[in-house]
């Protein structure tokens, strides 16, 4: 069975490497905090016989000593949002370790227990999320890396160098893929209405889009109403069009304004440039191509009617992602067989495991959201749930035959 002592210490070994000036967990992508997290998670693997190794794109692998044969892993990230929460990530982290242990003999398949962490999957640093796990799998460029920077002016391939010079003493390996059966992620879940043990088999995918838009500047006091072309006030509308779009939708549709910056940004001064960012996200492809187009339509109706220059930029185009459904069959019948509550469920979040879909079978489980909301330091799960999901995906691997 998975030990819940060493699950809570671990966890709280990892939520100690550095805190936020709110209190939570503080390890951006490609940083020495989670450079630490590596360290530390790659020497919980050697302590049950595990040979730890660091790819080429800084993600973490803990495979079967001197085993040559199929694998499958179980994994997720360590690195957090700023002021972040103790479970995401780490959860399923420390519960790869324990699968790894749990499945220590050969699986249905004949193949043996290994644990993947994947680097930079949180976004906040570069703007890009999942990094280590889209280099993996080929969907995100390695020149790439040299356009992403953070607030200080990093580039995310320098920020990589350096994480891979703090993991010196760690061996590179070569991403096994041709070896790879089937994958599981357990996450905390971050939608607080799934009360119950959540298996995922569709994955939002982001696209998200650019819209510059360029009236004329000129004194607060001395343009008429009539005669101006704010490009703030043309944004603040579009804003609200974004919104009032994405309620027609499928509730599991949704769109986000989340950046707006406006020049030249004095107060007595009529914006003449305003530049949003709009994420939008859903499951069902054919409702992101009507808010697709909804958005489009409403843009080029205001710039008409406002007299301002307006263009819109696709800056991440993206499909949702379907998950292996013969593992979610696996992991909801194993709970019925085990009494545990359990529901199909999709997630609006971004995943690695979407990713690693690619390579192999991927399974991902969310154990519901105790207490606090999910990125925050007050972000809960509790024991009962963390067991369930660790059982749940064990059996699924254990069973699965390729």
């Amino acid at each position: 069975m998975p030990d819940p002592e060493r699950i809570a210490a671990r966890l709280q070994a990892l939520w100690e490497i550095a805190h936020g000036p709110g209190g939570g967990a503080d390890r951006p992508a490609y940083s020495p905090a989670e450079a630490q997290a590596m360290r530390l998670v790659a020497d919980w693997a050697v302590e049950q016989q595990l040979e730890p190794g660091i790819d080429g794109h800084g993600n973490l692998w803990a495979l079967p000593s001197g085993w040559t044969g199929p694998l499958v892993t179980s994994g997720s990230h360590v690195d957090t949002v700023p002021d972040g929460g103790r479970y995401d990530g780490a959860l399923g982290t420390v519960l790869g370790l324990e699968l790894a242990r749990e499945l220590e003999d050969e699986t249905a398949a004949g193949a043996r227990a290994g644990v993947l962490v994947c680097a930079a999957e949180e976004a906040p640093r570069f703007g890009a999320g999942t990094v280590g796990s889209r280099l993996l799998v080929g969907t995100l460029a390695e020149s790439a890396l040299h356009d992403l920077h953070d607030a200080g002016g990093t580039s995310a391939a320098d920020a990589r160098a350096e994480y891979l010079a703090a993991l010196a003493e760690l061996p590179r390996v070569l991403p096994p893929t041709s070896r790879l059966l089937a994958h599981a992620e357990v996450h905390v879940a971050q939608r607080r209405a799934l009360r119950e043990l959540g298996v995922v088999t569709r994955v939002a995918s982001p696209r998200r889009f650019e819209v510059l838009i360029e009236g004329e500047s000129g004194h607060s006091g001395e343009v008429s109403m009539e005669a101006r072309h704010d490009a703030l006030a043309a944004a603040a509308e579009l804003v609200l069009a974004v919104e009032a779009a994405a309620l027609t939708e499928n509730p599991e549709t949704v769109a986000t304004v989340g950046t707006l910056a406006v020049s030249p940004g004095a107060v007595s001064v009529i914006p003449g440039r305003a530049r949003l960012g709009i994420d939008v996200r859903g499951i069902d492809s054919a409702s992101l191509d009507r808010l697709d187009a909804a958005i489009r339509a409403r843009v080029a109706e205001l710039a008409a009617r406002r007299g301002v220059a307006a263009d819109l930029q696709l800056v991440r185009a993206g499909e949702p992602v379907g998950l292996d459904q013969r593992l979610a069959d696996l992991a909801l019948a194993t709970a019925q067989r085990l009494g545990i509550p359990a529901c199909e469920t999709w997630s609006g979040a971004g995943h690695d495991a979407q990713h690693l879909a690619a390579l192999m079978p991927a399974l991902l489980l969310f154990v519901p959201l105790e207490g606090g909301e999910s990125h925050t330091p007050h972000e809960g799960a509790s024991q009962t749930g963390i067991l369930n999901a660790a059982l749940i995906a064990r059996e699924a691997l254990r069973t699965y035959r390729a």
